[in-house]
């Protein structure tokens, strides 16, 4: 589950544009947030995602939707390592 007891999950965004001003919004929106380089198993669109912990998610997309700004996919990262796409 990442460095954390806490489960993460991993917002992909079309552009680096996007996840800035995710991060942005985020932020304002009270979700705290950190900026990571895209797991290079997830895409390669890319090179910046949005990590936060799993418990924020449905604030965080409630916060991106009235920005309004959609990741392109959610990701859980599980115990093993790898990662389970997220419908929302």
């Amino acid at each position: 589950m990442g460095r954390s007891e806490c489960p993460e999950v991993v917002l992909i965004f079309r552009g680096t544009h996007q996840v800035l001003s995710a991060e942005k919004a985020l932020k304002r929106g009270g979700v705290g947030v950190r900026l990571i380089p895209v797991p290079r198993r997830l895409t390669s669109d890319c090179g910046l995602a949005v990590r936060l912990p799993e418990p924020t998610l449905a604030l965080a997309l409630e916060t991106l939707r009235a920005v309004p700004l959609t990741p392109a996919s959610v990701h859980r990262l599980l115990a093993t390592g790898e990662y389970e796409e997220v419908l929302f």
